[in-house]
């Protein structure tokens, strides 16, 4: 199953058991999409659709993620959780208010989103030993950490190192990144990884939605800063493979070039064609095939739900949550 984008003005209709699309210039063609090939739909156009649609996002279980003009993310339209349980919820209440269980999924997590950082890291000439192995040591240093927001203050620590190493590694293409500089991003390397993790993040959340675990129970993250936030927990693993990664391969080979950025006063945000380009590269790392089991080939989107099962069993005591880690 797959994530359909929709950057095309126009009307969304149900039609038989497929969606249908009519966009709103002549010049395009309508199509139709199987419901049973759709995982999650991403819309950044002006999209019209009616009631009845929307009873059959609900009923086919499809969440829908709407993104404005610059490819910010507006909200969503997240269907009724059929996978959820009340054992799950409780299990999730009891390890976040459980500060050494919780403690324990949060290092898991950033233990492993470290090691696929130095795993991005590893082979750029740019980069020295000195280098890696300052952020080696920073990582060594949550296991000693025994609350949440020292945790954050290390992985923000391990984050400045890490950025100012892919500063390194995209400067010899024209692209200065010293920072990481949010809302709004003020470079295009930080544009790119703002609009990137956004798609990451939705796609997690999708992804959480086919298995019993409550969405807005995290670990690493407080979850009382949004409606959703285990997504950004399980994120953390993936960011560096999947939109960093991508923003390397588009950097270094000239595909996402300077003039694909659009500057003005809200910020650098990328234009239409280099969105498209740039979700293009996510899809297809999200797509591309890696071993987790011996011989149990599987794509990434697999292996990010992989690890909601693995954070599941953790919770049901079955067996101890490892991040999963490039390598």
């Amino acid at each position: 199953m797959e994530t359909l984008y929709i950057f095309t003005d126009g009307e969304l209709k149900r039609k038989n058991h497929a969606l249908y699309f009519v966009p709103k210039s002549k010049d395009s063609k309508p199509f139709f999409v199987p419901l049973k090939n759709i995982s999650s739909i991403m819309i950044f156009s002006e999209v019209s659709f009616n009631k009845k649609f929307l009873g059959l996002l609900a009923k086919e279980g499809i969440p829908t993620f709407f993104y404005g003009y610059y490819g910010d993310f507006i909200g969503s339209f997240y269907p009724p959780e059929n996978n959820k349980t009340g054992e799950m919820i409780v299990l999730q209440f009891q390890y976040y208010y459980d500060l050494s269980k919780r403690l324990e999924i949060a290092k898991g997590i950033l233990e492993s989103a470290v090691l696929n950082m130095l795993w991005v890291l590893n082979g750029y000439k740019e980069i020295t030993s000195e280098e890696l192995n300052y952020i080696v040591k920073i990582k060594d240093s949550l296991k000693k950490q025994n609350n949440i927001p020292a945790l954050m203050a290390i992985e923000g620590n391990i984050r400045k190192a890490y950025y100012k190493a892919l500063g390194k590694i995209v400067k010899r293409k024209g692209f200065n990144f010293d920072e990481r500089l949010k809302r709004p991003p003020k470079d295009e390397i930080n544009a790119l990884i703002s609009f990137g993790n956004i798609i990451l993040y939705n796609t997690v959340l999708a992804e959480i939605y086919k298995t019993s675990l409550e969405p807005r129970i995290s670990f690493l993250h407080e979850t009382n800063k949004r409606k959703f936030s285990l997504q950004l927990d399980i994120a953390e693993i993936f960011k560096p493979i999947i939109v960093d990664k991508a923003i390397l391969k588009l950097v270094n080979k000239k595909e996402i070039k300077k003039e694909d950025f659009n500057f003005n006063n809200n910020g650098v945000f990328l234009y239409e064609d280099a969105k498209k380009k740039f979700i293009n590269e996510i899809e297809e790392r999200l797509n591309k095939k890696v071993t987790i089991y011996e011989n149990q080939n599987v794509t990434f989107k697999t292996v990010i739900r992989h690890e909601c099962y693995k954070l599941i069993r953790h919770l049901k005591g079955v067996e101890k949550f490892k991040g999963f880690v490039m390598g």
